[in-house]
């Protein structure tokens, strides 16, 4: 598989973010690693590193507000049998059954 540096710079930061939130017991979540992500990118010293690790935070706090915006209902009926909708409707004209 080929991929960009850029691709693999932001793989190799948010594993070291994670990382550091392991290493801190700390609980991982993604407003935690977004926090963890702020302060590596305060502390850097390469203009790149920083401009990339801006880039993964505007990223994921883009993907948190969309996943915000969906709602999803969860419905029981009379047997008890769980059936899930969402504000989206189905994705396409396909049936999947």
């Amino acid at each position: 598989m080929y991929r960009s540096n850029e691709e693999k710079l932001t793989d190799k930061l948010i594993g070291e973010a994670v990382i550091s939130l392991l290493k801190s017991k700390s609980p991982i979540s993604i407003d935690r690693l977004i926090k963890q992500l702020q302060f590596m990118a305060v502390s850097a010293d390469n203009l790149n590193r920083k401009s990339a690790l801006e880039q993964i935070i505007n990223e994921m706090r883009h993907d948190q507000a969309d996943k915000r915006a969906r709602v999803s209902y969860e419905v029981r009926d009379v047997d008890n049998i769980r059936h899930f909708f969402n504000t989206e409707g189905p994705s396409d004209d396909q049936k999947k059954h």
